[in-house]
């Protein structure tokens, strides 16, 4: 890989964070701050960090970020072929023969974000290009586990194994959650020692809760509609944000193509478990009948109730979608932030 490419996506990755730092809370933004250190460094989620190291790391990235804030993005330069940051669909296939994968898109707060990573596997399918990533050789303060980007999917690893870290470090013996009860199935211990059994079962979680990943990002690719990124740019606030993703999380979760039913059809109830716990915020609010589903059979999962409890849901978060375009669709910007803040109401 050229040294001016990695540069080049790295000056990209620093202007976006000098941007949008300051979006995140502190307590989010020191994990962020942890989880791109360990990034940077090479370090795995349970390496211990050296608070003098990552103090000084923080500092000198602070002040790298002074003036970049107006700055603009990087082309970059591949073979003598200059492309444009976010034309992922040109740039990826001029990097598979080097077994990369880049992605550039907008996350959370329509903030930009970019990463460079090597590459696991590439598959079609059902008509995206899936990208799977293992090390991350530069990516920016925001991360997800995975993102579509018009006909491309990426399920990245790496990240998903520090969120799987970071909820295995809360593990305790007695608490009856449904994270918990996913990890228990695959043999973990609270307290366990990190040693090589521990790191593939790691692994094989990872692995196995990506096909969960992929088949959300698959099904929010064919629920989408199109006004529902010009409705998240007049979000007044973080919390309006979230709730519409959450609304369109859920839909594609609840879809006939979605990850539930790709759990159910397989009766997988150590991913059921997964995913309940993991659903948090307005997701966990919107949706308290699948918590409850699957709470009234300890040791057990009927897998009849978690389907219809599916079902009901997709209807109801299309109807909550439909009242949210109709808002959109009959108001100007001010009232429909206004009639946006009521629905939200309803569930706070």
């Amino acid at each position: 890989m050229p040294e001016t490419l990695h540069k080049d996506i790295k000056f990209n990755c620093d202007v976006s964070d000098a941007r949008f730092w300051g979006y995140f809370s502190i307590c989010g933004l020191l994990m962020r701050y942890r989880d791109l250190y360990r990034s940077e460094q090479g370090l795995e989620p349970w390496s211990p960090i050296e608070r003098e190291a990552i103090s000084a790391w923080i500092e000198r990235k602070e002040s790298c970020w002074t003036g970049l804030e107006g700055q603009g993005f990087r082309d970059l330069s591949i073979g003598g072929i200059r492309y444009d940051a976010f034309d992922v669909d040109r740039i990826n296939p001029a990097l598979e023969s080097d077994g990369y994968v880049y992605s550039a898109g907008y996350g959370i707060y329509l903030k930009p974000t970019f990463f460079l990573a090597r590459a696991k596997n590439v598959a079609e399918v059902d008509g995206h290009r899936v990208y799977t990533t293992e090390q991350e050789v530069v990516r920016d303060l925001f991360t997800a586990p995975a993102m579509l980007q018009g006909r491309s999917i990426f399920l990245r690893l790496e990240p998903l194994k520090a969120i799987f870290w970071d909820k295995l470090a809360e593990f305790k013996p007695g608490r009856p959650t449904a994270t918990n009860d996913a990890f228990a199935a695959y043999g973990f211990k609270p307290g366990q020692t990190v040693d090589d059994v521990y790191k593939d079962k790691l692994d094989r979680m990872v692995v196995d809760y990506a096909h969960v990943l992929l088949h959300h990002e698959l099904a929010e690719s064919r629920e989408a509609v199109s006004p529902w990124k010009d409705m998240l740019a007049l979000a007044v606030d973080r919390k309006a944000e979230h709730y519409l993703r959450a609304v369109q999380d859920l839909v594609a979760d609840t879809s006939d193509s979605g990850p539930l039913k790709f759990i159910v059809d397989r009766k997988d109830r150590r991913s059921l478990s997964l995913m309940i716990g993991f659903m948090e915020g307005y997701r966990r609010l919107l949706f308290p009948e699948i918590r409850e589903a699957y709470q009234r059979c300890p040791g057990d999962v009927n897998w009849m109730e978690v389907d219809e409890t599916r079902r009901k849901g997709f209807n109801r978060f299309q109807g909550i979608r439909q009242t949210i375009l109709a808002l959109f669709n009959s108001l100007g910007p001010e009232m429909f932030s206004r009639g946006l803040q009521e629905l939200m109401q309803k569930v706070a």
